[in-house]
């Protein structure tokens, strides 16, 4: 378990100075109309769809807490963290309504960690150890990845590699169910 809570960590740490850093990029435009411009742009577009997708760990990372039962005060002190830096980007992009509409809606995120459905198994994600079907019915190809005998959601293993280090955390197969 030690293992398991040094890569939570890791990550949520991670997932913090992405965050962080979008805040403070917003947070140095002086003027309303100049951060609408820049939300509206394409490559505004694409970063706050990235720093979005990074949230959207965040919440698997949340929800395989819960599911594992990690009561962790360091890594729930990460979660919060993370939250309240969450609630304050939003607040910038109150300044462009139509990226704000692109956001998930928190039943999505919420929804991101699945509810075991009793006649299938399950493992867990090397990366934020909430559940990975291990059926081929239910998780798609794109959706889910297979390396050195460990699965992961894919944009957990992306996240990882291009935001905390260049080799995927191992963690051996968790069957569920």
């Amino acid at each position: 378990m030690d293992s398991s809570i040094h890569t939570l960590q890791r990550c949520l740490e991670n997932i913090y100075k992405v965050i962080r850093k979008a805040n403070d990029m917003l947070c140095g435009i002086s003027h309303p109309s100049v951060c609408t411009e820049v939300l509206l742009s394409a490559q505004g577009k694409t970063y706050i769809s990235g720093v979005v997708e990074v949230y959207k760990v965040s919440k698997r990372v949340e929800g395989g807490m819960r599911t594992r039962g990690v009561t962790n005060e360091a890594l729930q002190r990460s979660v919060k963290d993370i939250e309240l830096l969450w609630n304050n980007l939003q607040a910038f992009l109150t300044f462009s309504p139509a990226v704000l509409q692109t956001l998930p809606t928190e039943a999505c995120l919420n929804g991101l960690v699945d509810v075991p459905q009793p006649d299938l198994q399950y493992e867990c994600c090397g990366v934020c150890q909430s559940q990975v079907s291990m059926e081929t019915k239910v998780a798609s190809d794109k959706d889910i990845l297979s390396y050195n005998e460990c699965r992961y959601h894919t944009s957990c293993a992306n996240f990882w590699l291009n935001c905390v280090d260049l080799n995927l955390p191992f963690s051996p197969a968790q069957k569920q169910g």
